[in-house]
């Protein structure tokens, strides 16, 4: 689905990390230690920068280094006592010996310091989580796409889901100061995400739905609920200044008008094969409406500065196509009451089903891996005497130089413009 998904850019932070400490009494150990996770956070950092690497490749490098920054986020215990632990891990006393510099999506190309690891943790997450909706976005703009291809996607934009959501849950109580208003680790911007991977995955549920011919108020109930997450989210953005907003928030406002659209559509041909042609009439009004709406917030959208690459939704044929089928089922539905019905059309607007049934997504879980092997009892101990550190002035990064996504071009040819089948 070339130019149909808005991808926020990933956020920077230095590459080289400084992970020298002073240390009196350094053993081969952290030595390693220190060596390994500068060398795999810079790894991790470079994979990130291209969207068609695999996750095959992104996962592993993932795991690997919060498994070398366990020990600066959690106390490393004996095993016995780990065996015996529940809860959470209780802090590290080594959380506050690194200083990490990381930019925020909204908030431009200056750094927001902090010496605390939860902090690092928390940002690399979301910078994950975004790779991982990069990565649906460039699977979903394939020329074609398999069904196995089409499961990756929603896949990814469900592990995307389950990275903000724990960030939400376990990062973001133990940071050692609150977030910055407007930055990525705000909880109302990682609800966006949340709710935006979310209905984005539902968009292939949808699209899979209608061309498997699915009940029409299935198709209608999971329309609208799709649409209901793009408003909640865009709804979690309002009281950020709409200079750092409201592209994020014109995109989102667009796709909850074009889901209630197709909410609407689908309702209207259930009603009309329940022989109620007047309700039918006014469900597809409002879908032409929803669709007017839809295509003006597109215009809007492609005006709309903001720090994310504009794409080009009202040019994608999932879009292009649902006017004439709306025409076309409105179009019916008044022939048919002149000729069979005459039913008087009600002021009122249908009802949408509330709830779908079938087909809703749920974020994928997603878990902190266990410590490196390298952390120990006798690591952790002739680390634990380090001083803390202190932030340093910010300064300004540049872009991340993100490989770019190949946007098709090409025409699908099946029942919904929705290449994912």
């Amino acid at each position: 689905m070339a130019h149909w998904f808005h991808r926020n850019v990933l956020k920077a932070t230095y590459a080289n990390q400084n992970f020298e400490l002073k240390i009196s009494n350094p053993t081969d150990a952290t030595r390693k230690l220190c060596s390994d996770i500068k060398l795999s956070r810079a790894r991790l950092l470079d994979l990130l920068r291209n969207p068609n690497n695999t996750s095959d490749s992104i996962e592993p490098a993932f795991l690997s280094y919060l498994s070398l920054l366990y020990g600066f986020l959690w106390e490393i215990n004996p095993s016995e006592e780990e065996a015996q632990h529940v809860g959470r891990p209780n802090p590290s006393k080594l959380r506050n010996v690194l200083v990490f510099k990381w930019t925020h999506t909204l908030l431009g190309c200056g750094t927001f310091s902090s010496a605390d690891s939860v902090y690092e943790a928390a940002n690399m997450s979301v910078n994950v989580g975004l790779w991982f909706m990069k990565h649906a976005a460039m699977i979903a703009a394939k020329d074609d796409i398999t069904m196995d291809e089409a499961k990756e996607v929603h896949s990814m934009l469900r592990r995307a889901a389950g990275i903000f959501t724990f960030v939400q849950t376990e990062f973001l109580p133990q940071l050692a100061n609150p977030p910055p208003l407007g930055s990525d680790l705000d909880p109302r911007v990682l609800n966006a995400y949340v709710n935006q991977c979310t209905a984005e995955a539902q968009e292939v549920t949808v699209a899979r739905a209608v061309e498997l011919k699915h009940n029409s108020s299935l198709i209608s109930a999971l329309a609208n609920e799709t649409s209901k997450l793009f408003l909640d989210a865009a709804n979690t953005l309002r009281p950020f200044k709409p200079e750092i907003s409201a592209q994020w928030i014109k995109y989102l406002e667009l796709k909850a008008a074009f889901y209630q659209s197709y909410a609407y559509n689908y309702c209207g041909e259930n009603l009309l094969a329940m022989d109620k042609c007047g309700e039918a009439i006014r469900a597809m009004q409002e879908s032409d409406l929803c669709l007017k709406k839809a295509k003006a917030l597109c215009q809007e959208y492609g005006k709309t500065n903001g720090p994310a690459p504009r794409v080009k939704p009202d040019q994608h044929a999932v879009f292009k196509r649902l006017a004439p089928i709306v025409k076309l089922t409105l179009d019916k539905c008044n022939r048919e009451n002149g000729l069979i019905y005459h039913h008087t059309v009600p002021g009122e607007i249908p009802v949408l089903d509330t709830k779908a049934t079938y087909g809703l997504v749920s974020p994928i879980d997603f878990q902190m891996p266990s410590p490196n092997h390298i952390w120990n009892l006798g690591t952790y101990s002739v680390l634990a005497g380090v001083a803390a550190a202190k932030a340093g002035k910010e300064h300004n990064l540049p872009p991340v130089k993100e490989e770019a996504i190949h946007q098709s071009s090409k025409e699908p040819k099946n029942a919904s413009g929705c290449t994912l089948q």
